[in-house]
């Protein structure tokens, strides 16, 4: 005899047929479900709670339309003495939201410690338990709290493997809950600890990262102070500046300064030779701006006159290498420029060679100061640094960087480099203004105007006609 097929087996085999499944795959038939909707609802409320007491409401909402009204009772041994508890959380048919009790993640001291009663005995024995029949009356603790519910469950929540925690959920049926309710409740409590745990501590890393970029702000904020904050009037030098920190405080620094004092012996003589330094403390964020402002603190109370930049930075060696300031390094160019001879003296520590700008027909002729190259500052104690002197003529423009630019990569982990540089520069007039929007002009088009990964300083001397 031919049986039927039936209608909605068949419907289903062709809506799975449809949809790609492999021959005979049925999608089941979820909408008779009453508990599914109402689970979807709390993983939706779950994954955007942002506090602990978000967390607590989600669940017990949801339990309670699931299982209807049930009381539910918490406890914490969490730093007390054994046999000591706190009851963090209250819940019945007559207080739903646990209104009137302290917070127990912000006012932990102002609850209660409590020892015995019916809670006690409960904490002593660290497993899950079911009890019938309850209807508990003058609890020294609870009182008459709990008084109109029959049955309970007790599940320890486990931190690290030891029970600091108790979920304990009443019904009014005096034997509403099984050993199958004990074992679904066992996981599910401790599931549910758990998320409480991790959002609280979300809560605190975020309240902690709050806290150091605020910190960090006002390390950036003391590093631009610590910065020109203005260009200062070299005679006949054009000079302009580009500095960005790849995060709100980094390692690079520069300085322009003069170096002679006037006849009155306290103001500076504007005329006499200036100190120009481009320098880049290794690594970036809140640490290398510390080396740098002692970096700059050392440069800025060089005592007197300096007979030329090796012994500036000599000094500066010196005082870095006494710090032992730990995987902490100081790459650095220092010049000495007179405007009267229009003498660029220089010397380098581990620091890129700055590019020599010099008109050539219509085009330029450019020259790496690469000389007298020698080890990052702070690295050794004995370092000896050499100079190199060179005259600039009209016309002639200097850019001094940092390996932020240099090492800039591009998507497909290209570096920029010096001939980075070079290449954007072949069409620039050689004055600051227009090196600087040349080269971060390109220096963005082969990033991808992507944020970069370290500080980028630009500094750009060009000698008046």
């Amino acid at each position: 005899m031919h049986t039927p097929a039936d209608p909605a087996v068949t419907e289903a085999e062709a809506e799975a047929s449809r949809q790609g499944f492999p021959a005979g795959a049925v999608r089941l038939d979820t909408s008779g479900s009453e508990r599914l909707p109402i689970l979807m609802d709390m993983v939706v409320g779950l994954s955007r709670a942002d506090d602990p007491k978000e967390v607590l409401r989600v669940f017990s909402e949801g339990f309670a339309r699931m299982y209807g009204p049930q009381g539910y009772l918490s406890l914490s041994t969490r730093g007390l003495e054994p046999g000591a508890y706190k009851v963090t959380r209250v819940i019945t048919d007559d207080v739903p939201q646990n209104i009137g009790r302290a917070d127990p993640w912000n006012q932990w001291s102002s609850i209660p410690t409590h020892r015995g009663g019916f809670l006690g005995s409960i904490i002593e024995n660290p497993c899950p338990q079911v009890i019938h029949n309850l209807y508990l009356r003058d609890d020294p603790v609870i009182g008459d709290a709990m008084k109109q519910y029959g049955s309970m469950l007790a599940i320890p929540l486990f931190d690290n493997g030891e029970p600091l925690n108790w979920s304990i959920t009443f019904g009014k049926d005096p034997e509403g809950f099984s050993l199958r309710d004990l074992e679904e409740t066992v996981l599910r409590a401790n599931l549910g600890g758990a998320t409480v745990r991790n959002t609280m501590i979300t809560k605190q890393l975020r309240q902690t990262h709050l806290e150091m970029r605020n910190e960090v702000e006002q390390i950036a904020s003391i590093q631009r102070a610590l910065l020109p904050q203005v260009i200062p009037d070299i005679p006949g030098l054009d000079i302009d500046v580009s500095y960005k920190m790849f995060d709100q405080a980094g390692g690079d620094m520069y300085a322009l300064r003069p170096l002679r004092l006037g006849s009155n012996g306290q103001d500076f003589d504007p005329s006499g030779p200036w100190g120009i330094l481009v320098a880049d403390v290794s690594g970036h964020g809140p640490a290398a701006a510390v080396v740098m402002a002692i970096m700059q603190s050392i440069i800025e109370t060089y005592p007197g006159e300096p007979a030329g930049p090796a012994e500036v930075l000599e000094h500066a060696n010196r005082y870095l290498y006494a710090k032992q300031i730990e995987s902490r390094f100081v790459t650095a160019f220092f010049a000495i420029y007179d405007p009267v001879t229009r003498r660029f003296t220089y010397t380098r520590a581990g620091h890129n060679p700055p590019i020599w700008m010099r008109p050539d027909g219509d085009g330029w002729d450019m020259a790496r100061l690469d000389a007298n190259g020698t080890l990052p500052l702070g690295i050794t104690g004995d370092a000896d640094f050499d100079e190199s002197t060179i005259t600039l003529e009209p016309g002639q423009t200097i850019v001094l960087y940092t390996d932020g630019i240099t090492e800039a990569m591009s998507p497909d982990g290209r570096m920029f480099g010096v001939a980075g540089i070079e290449g954007s520069l072949t069409e620039c007039t050689g004055y600051p203004q227009c090196v600087i929007g040349h080269v971060t002009t390109s220096l963005q088009a082969h990033e991808s105007n992507r944020r970069p990964k370290d500080d980028q300083t630009l500094v750009v001397l060009r000698v008046g006609e």
